[in-house]
C-alpha cells in the first residue's frame, strides 16, 4: 500500500472527526469563523502556522523552495435547513450539502502527512483553504489577495466529492479533461410597464406579459444562437409580477443565469440577454432595467497535460478500476476554482462518496445528503501524494 494512503488510514479517526465538526458548525459565505478556528488549531497542533489570506481563507506553505504546487480545498457551506439525522447534524440552518466539509478534513488530513515527510519535499507545497465558493466569490478574493504567489504557483489541483449518482462509488476518481465547469452568472430584468385595470387593458402595459415573452425569447438564444456542440444555457429560475387578478401588472421581474463552456460564449450571452429583453421590451411599449452580478465565474479548465501527467500519480492510490478519465463531458455547474485555473495550469478530480448503487440515493445539495466517510482518507492521500510525485517530477 502506497505510503500516505497508509499513514491516511492510520489517521481516519483525526480526520473524520475534523469533518464532523466542521460540518456541525457549518457557515455560509465568507462568515466561517468557528470552521477557520478549527482548521487554524488543527494546523497548529501539527506545528504549522496558517496565515489568513482575503477575507476569510487560510493559506499554509510547505517544503522548500522550488516548483510550487497548490492544493485548493473550499470549507464553506450552504444556506439549507439539514434534514438529516446524524448525531453530528448542524443546527443553525446552514448546511454543508455540498461536501466542503469533507473537503476541509482531507485537506487538514494533507496538511498533516505533507508535514510529517516535509524534508522530503522537492519543492513547495500551498495549501488553500477557501471560502465562499456558493457564493463563486471566495476562489477571487484569495487570488486578489495573493494566495498564487510568494511563492509564485507552478500548477493547482482540487478535488470535489460526489454522491448520489451511478458514478460515484466511494473512492473511486473521474475528470474530465479540457473544459470541466461552466461559467456562471446570474442576472435579474426588471419589466416596467403600465397598471391599468384588467376590464380596459388597452390603457396599460402589461409587464406580466412582456417578462413572458422575454422568458421564452431568452431560452431561443443558446437553442439558436450557439453551436449544438458548444453546450451552454440561459435558465430563468424566479418570475416575479402582479398583484390581483384583475389588475394588469406595471412590473414584473426575471431572475436567471447564463452558463457557458468558453469565455467568448460567456461575453456572447450575457450580451445577448440584454438585448433581446430591451428589444422585445420596446416592441412591446415597456422598458426595463438589467441588473448583472458584480462576481460570477468564469469558465474552469483541467489543463490536458497536466491531467495526463497526474493519471499515473492518481493510480497509485486509486485502483485503476476505479479511475475514469472522460473526454468533452464538461458539467454545466459552476465552480469558483476557475479563478485558479485561468490563471495557472489546473485540474480537479471529483472522489467519489457513494453512489446510487451502494445505497446513496440522495445528491449533492440535497438537505438528506449523507456522503460516506469512507473516502476521507483517499481523499487525504490523494492530495500529499500527487503533489508530492508532481513535484518530483518536476524539481
Amino acid at each position: 500500500m502506497n505510503p500516505y494512503l497508509k499513514r491516511a488510514y492510520e489517521l481516519q479517526e483525526e480526520i473524520t472527526e475534523n469533518r464532523r465538526y466542521i460540518h456541525s458548525h457549518a457557515g455560509v459565505g465568507f462568515d466561517l469563523d468557528d470552521t477557520v478556528e478549527r482548521i487554524m488549531s488543527q494546523l497548529r497542533a501539527m506545528g504549522i502556522e496558517g496565515e489568513r489570506c482575503g477575507k476569510a481563507g487560510v493559506v499554509v506553505t510547505l517544503g522548500k523552495p522550488g516548483k510550487t504546487i497548490l492544493l485548493r480545498g473550499d470549507i464553506d457551506a450552504l444556506p439549507i435547513p439539514e434534514q438529516t439525522d446524524l448525531p453530528f447534524a448542524s443546527k443553525n440552518g446552514c448546511m454543508h450539502a455540498c461536501g466542503h466539509d469533507f473537503h476541509a478534513a482531507m485537506l487538514l488530513g494533507a496538511a498533516k502527512l505533507l508535514k510529517e515527510n516535509e524534508s522530503a519535499l522537492p519543492g513547495t507545497v500551498k495549501l488553500m483553504f477557501q471560502p465562499a465558493e456558493e457564493k463563486l466569490a471566495g476562489a477571487r478574493d484569495m487570488v486578489e489577495n495573493g494566495v498564487l504567489e510568494n511563492p509564485h504557483v507552478d500548477a493547482a489541483f482540487a478535488m470535489h466529492i460526489g454522491t448520489g449518482n451511478p458514478e460515484s462509488p466511494v473512492g473511486s476518481v473521474k475528470f474530465t479533461k479540457g473544459p470541466s465547469h461552466a461559467s456562471g452568472d446570474s442576472f435579474r430584468i426588471i419589466v416596467q410597464g403600465k397598471g391599468c385595470h384588467g376590464a380596459s387593458s388597452y390603457q396599460g402595459v402589461d409587464a406580466i406579459s412582456v417578462a413572458a415573452h422575454i422568458l421564452i425569447a431568452l431560452e431561443e438564444i443558446p437553442a439558436r444562437e450557439v453551436p449544438a456542440d458548444q453546450l451552454s444555457i440561459v435558465t430563468v429560475g424566479v418570475f416575479r409580477g402582479g398583484s390581483a387578478c384583475n389588475i394588469i401588472a406595471d412590473t414584473a421581474t426575471l431572475e436567471g443565469t447564463i452558463r457557458a463552456l468558453s469565455p467568448e460564449n460567456r461575453e456572447f450571452l450575457i450580451r445577448r440577454v440584454r438585448e433581446v429583453a430591451e428589444s422585445i421590451a420596446k416592441a412591446f411599449r415597456a422598458t426595463i432595467r438589467v441588473e448583472e452580478p458584480t462576481g460570477g465565474t468564469p469558465p474552469s479548465y483541467n489543463n490536458p497535460a497536466l491531467c495526463e501527467e497526474m493519471l499515473p500519480f492518481i493510480k497509485e492510490i486509486v485502483p485503476e478500476d476505479k479511475v475514469f478519465v472522460r473526454e468533452n463531458q464538461p458539467s454545466l455547474g459552476s465552480e469558483d476554482f476557475a479563478y485558479v485555473s485561468t490563471k495557472v495550469p489546473s485540474m480537479m478530480i471529483n472522489l467519489g462518496a457513494g453512489s446510487t448503487e451502494e445505497g446513496y440515493t440522495y445528491a449533492l445539495h440535497s438537505p438528506f445528503v449523507t456522503p460516506d466517510e469512507g473516502c476521507l482518507p483517499v481523499g487525504a492521500a490523494l492530495y500529499a501524494h500527487c503533489a508530492t510525485r508532481w513535484l518530483k517530477e518536476n524539481q
